[in-house]
């Protein structure tokens, strides 16, 4: 399976970006991992279940989150897409057309934060998935 990160904007360079990419070498360990940053964000025609995050999404444990990563390896499920607005949200093709809609937070989070939190999300379920000491 691979995880795809779909983000409005790019990742600004800093700590946010060597952040992100730190977890994507992590996550790299477990599952193929691509990064897509586009201006107008449009949903992929890829085969996979497509994620939307937003502050009105469903909100998860970590557990329960690691459970839909685990249950897609299950079933042999080609690409997750995780989608993640800018500043001016999410287009609507995207929020009408996502599998799920998940938050990571009632509050509203500055898009370049949500990337780092989204890919520690990602490598920390795998650590569950695993039985890894990383999540206590």
């Amino acid at each position: 399976m691979k995880i795809v990160f779909c983000f409005t904007g790019k990742t600004v360079k800093g700590p946010v970006y060597e952040i992100v990419e730190d977890y994507r070498a992590r996550i790299r360990k477990w599952a193929g991992v691509e990064i897509i940053e586009a201006k107008n964000l449009r949903l992929q025609s890829r085969e996979g279940i497509h994620l939307l995050l937003s502050p009105s999404g469903r909100t998860l444990s970590s557990e329960e989150f690691a459970d839909i990563i685990q249950k897609s390896m299950e079933q042999a499920v080609k690409h997750l897409f995780f989608y993640t607005g800018g500043p001016s949200g999410i287009c609507k093709e995207i929020a009408s057309k996502a599998d799920m809609t998940l938050s990571l937070s009632a509050m509203t989070f500055n898009h370049q934060l949500v990337r780092a939190m989204l890919l520690e999300q990602v490598y920390r379920a795998f650590t569950i998935i695993r039985g890894e000491p990383y999540h206590k």
